[in-house]
C-alpha cells in the first residue's frame, strides 16, 4: 500500500459564536446601582459564573489521496519496489479524501478578578479587561469523508485499515500545520477580539456607558 499526501489546507465557513445570552439578564441590575463598586461587582459575579466565554470557531480541513506512487517520486528500496509493482499491476487505483476539524477562541473567566472591572460615574465609562483568548480544538467527532473513488482493473479494494492510516497522518499534519503557522490562530484570534470588544460595548452601552474592553497577552493553542 502506498499512501501519497496531496494535503491542502482550508479556511471554510468561519463561524462566531456567541455564549452571552446569560448576562443579558443582568443588564437592568446595573442601572438600578447607585455606587460605582455595586455596579462592579454585579457585573463582575455575572461574567465569573461562566468557566468559558466561546468568542469565534473555524473550521479547518485538509485534502489528502491513496494513490500510486510514481517511480521517479519513490525514496528507497522499499518505496521503490511498491512503486514498480504498482506499475505492471492492471488498472488503476485512487481516492480521495478530505478531513475536517473544529477551531475555536475562548476567554477562561477563572482567571477574570474583580480589579479587571473599573466603574468611571463621571465619564460614564466601564474598563473591563479580560483574561488572554485561548484557542482550542473541539471536543467532537471529526469529518472524514471520501470524496472521490475509483478502482479498475484487477487492483483491489482499498481498506479500512488504510482509510485508518491515512485519517491519521492527516490528522497530524493538520494539527502540526495549525500550531506552525500564525496565519490560522491570527485569524480567529483577531475575530474573536472584534467579537468580544462589540458584545460587551453594547452591554454598556445600553446603559449609557462608554466601554473598553481589553484581552490580556499570553493566549495559546
Amino acid at each position: 500500500m502506498t499512501i501519497k499526501s496531496n494535503m491542502k489546507t482550508i479556511f471554510n465557513r468561519m463561524k462566531l459564536k456567541s455564549s452571552f445570552i446569560w448576562i443579558l439578564a443582568a443588564l437592568p441590575l446595573l442601572g438600578a446601582c447607585s455606587g460605582e463598586d455595586d455596579k462592579a461587582n454585579i457585573l463582575y459575579a455575572d461574567l465569573k459564573a461562566v468557566n468559558k466565554i466561546q468568542l469565534a470557531g473555524m473550521s479547518v480541513s485538509k485534502m489528502a489521496s491513496i494513490d500510486d506512487l510514481d517511480i521517479e517520486k519513490a525514496k528507497g528500496m522499499q518505496q521503490t519496489g511498491a512503486a514498480l509493482l504498482d506499475a505492471i499491476k492492471i488498472g488503476k487505483r485512487k481516492a480521495a479524501y478530505s478531513y475536517e476539524t473544529y477551531l475555536r477562541a475562548y476567554v477562561d473567566m477563572s482567571g477574570f478578578t474583580p480589579d479587571d472591572i473599573y466603574i468611571d460615574e463621571d465619564a460614564k465609562t466601564i474598563t473591563i479587561v479580560l483574561p488572554p483568548i485561548m484557542t482550542e480544538y473541539e471536543g467532537r467527532d471529526v469529518t472524514f469523508r471520501e470524496d472521490h473513488y475509483r478502482v479498475t482493473g484487477l487492483r483491489s479494494e482499498i481498506k479500512p485499515g488504510e482509510r485508518a492510516i491515512l485519517k491519521e497522518r492527516m490528522n497530524e499534519a493538520l494539527k502540526k500545520e495549525v500550531e506552525s503557522n500564525p496565519a490560522f490562530r491570527n485569524k480567529i484570534i483577531q475575530t474573536a477580539k472584534t467579537k468580544g470588544e462589540s458584545f460587551f460595548s453594547s452591554i454598556a452601552a445600553t446603559d449609557g456607558y462608554a466601554v473598553v474592553v481589553n484581552f490580556r497577552e499570553g493566549g495559546a493553542l
